[in-house]
């Protein structure tokens, strides 16, 4: 039998789906209203007060749901001890898996990115800068960013966040169609990140 606690994260949990499943069927997430989210989730429109005020403290809540997991997760992804290619590919392949596997939260983060409200565009944004500092703090000990300061290595990470994070919604459209495509997002990805990485180690911070 669940406990109270058990129970509210349940109820928790389906608010948060039942409005990633609208939004995954080509709901605007800004069209969805409370009362739509608590059918779906199969509770009556006052149980969804009891976890959030409205229907932006839910996009937040998923934003930050997500963001705490995918970054404990690419950070055991990039664990490996290998150059960086090595590690690239870990990364990046465990990335498109990911979003394929959780498509309804991606077509969330892709649409409220530029059409949500400006909370959750800076939730969004927060989320991505977090992805950035972490990947700077793993980077700052190889020897080939020496010259790189501080201020410039953040820049080259948020080049290589932004550029894994970009395609996401071709990855999404694609691979639906085609599974294979997940291969070639991976390698087209990975030749960008090369190019990026190539020129970051030549570069000579003023």
């Amino acid at each position: 039998m669940q406990t109270r606690d058990e129970k509210k994260a349940q109820t928790r949990k389906s608010l948060m789906d039942a409005a990633l499943n609208l939004t995954g069927n080509g709901r605007n997430f800004a069209s969805i209203s409370l009362r739509e989210v608590a059918k779906n989730a199969g509770v009556v429109p006052t149980s969804f007060y009891r976890h959030f005020t409205d229907m932006e403290e839910l996009g937040l809540n998923i934003i930050d749901d997500l963001g705490l997991l995918l970054r404990k997760l690419m950070r055991q992804a990039r664990q490996n001890e290998g150059y960086f290619d090595a590690r690239a590919r870990n990364s990046v392949e465990f990335y498109s898996r990911y979003v394929c596997s959780h498509k309804n939260y991606f077509y969330f983060m892709e649409q409220v990115k530029t059409g949500g409200t400006p909370t959750l565009r800076k939730a969004i944004r927060k989320e991505l800068n977090y992805f950035a500092n972490e990947l700077a703090s793993d980077t700052r000990p190889l020897k080939e960013f020496s010259n790189a300061s501080d201020a410039d290595l953040m820049i080259i990470c948020q080049l290589i966040v932004d550029t894994v994070f970009e395609n996401t919604i071709d990855l999404l459209d694609q691979a639906e169609e085609d599974p294979a495509y997940i291969d070639t997002y991976t390698e087209q990805t990975l030749k960008k990140l090369r190019l990026i990485w190539l020129g970051a180690m030549h570069w000579q911070s003023k």
